[in-house]
C-alpha cells in the first residue's frame, strides 16, 4: 500500500512538472525557456525538478513526446484499413481539428521553426509526412473509383489543418471584436472548433473531391 501511495506521488509530481514545463516551452521556445523558472511556477526545487525529470533537454524531449503523442491519437484513433476511403478522410479531418486545439505544441512549433528549427524531434516531420500520406492515399482510392481530382491531396490535406488552426486561434478574438460585422455568419458554425463546424469541413472536401456525401 505504502509502495501504491510513493508510487501515485511520485507520478503527480512528474505530471505537475512536465504541465508547467509545457507552458514555460510554448510561452518562451526551447531557447528561452529556463529551468529556474520552471522549478519556480511549479513550486519545487531545481534539484527535485532533476530528479523527477532530469534536466532542460529531458525536460523538452518529454514535453514534445507527450504532445506528439496526443496529437497521434487524435489522428489514428481506432483506424481501420478496411473503411471507404470517404470514411478515412473523415477521420483524418475530425482528428485534426483535435490537433489544431493543441495550443501549446503549436506555440512550441512555430517558434522552434523561426529560430531554424533544429530543436524540433525528427517524429515531428515525420508524424506531418504519415498524416500526408495517409490522406492522400484515401484520395487515391477515390480516384480509383472513377472520380478525378481536381486538387493535389497534399495541398487539400495542408489546407485542412491551416483551416482549423486558424480558426481556432483567430476566430474567437475576430468574433469579439467590437467591430465585427460578421458575428451572425460565425455563430452558425460557432467561433470554435466542434462538430458542426468539421460536418462543413467535411462537406467543402468532399465537394473539392467530387463525392457529395
Amino acid at each position: 500500500m505504502a509502495r501504491e501511495l510513493m508510487k501515485k506521488k511520485r507520478t503527480d509530481k512528474s505530471n505537475h512538472i512536465i504541465e508547467i514545463a509545457t507552458e514555460v516551452f510554448s510561452e518562451k521556445g526551447y531557447h528561452g525557456a529556463l529551468t529556474d523558472e520552471i522549478a519556480e511556477r511549479a513550486g519545487i526545487s531545481k534539484r527535485s525538478m532533476y530528479y523527477y525529470i532530469g534536466d532542460k533537454d529531458m525536460l523538452y524531449e518529454t514535453v514534445m513526446k507527450n504532445l506528439l503523442d496526443q496529437s497521434q491519437i487524435h489522428l489514428y484513433q481506432e483506424q481501420n484499413e478496411t473503411e471507404s476511403p470517404e470514411k478515412k478522410i473523415r477521420r483524418l479531418i475530425h482528428g485534426m481539428a483535435q490537433v489544431a486545439k493543441l495550443r501549446p505544441l503549436h506555440s512550441i512549433v512555430m517558434r522552434e521553426l523561426f529560430a531554424g528549427g533544429e530543436n524540433l524531434p525528427p517524429t515531428l516531420s515525420k508524424n506531418i509526412d504519415n498524416y500526408l500520406e495517409r490522406f492522400t492515399e484515401a484520395c487515391e482510392e477515390i480516384a480509383c473509383g472513377g472520380k478525378e481530382l481536381s486538387i493535389s491531396p497534399i495541398m487539400l490535406a495542408w489546407m485542412i489543418f491551416a483551416f482549423f488552426l486558424h480558426w481556432d486561434i483567430t476566430m474567437p478574438f475576430v468574433y469579439d471584436g467590437k467591430e465585427c460585422t460578421q458575428r451572425n455568419a460565425i455563430e452558425l458554425v460557432g467561433k470554435n472548433i466542434n462538430e458542426k463546424l468539421i460536418k462543413e469541413v467535411e462537406k467543402f472536401v468532399f465537394n473539392v473531391l467530387g463525392v457529395y456525401k
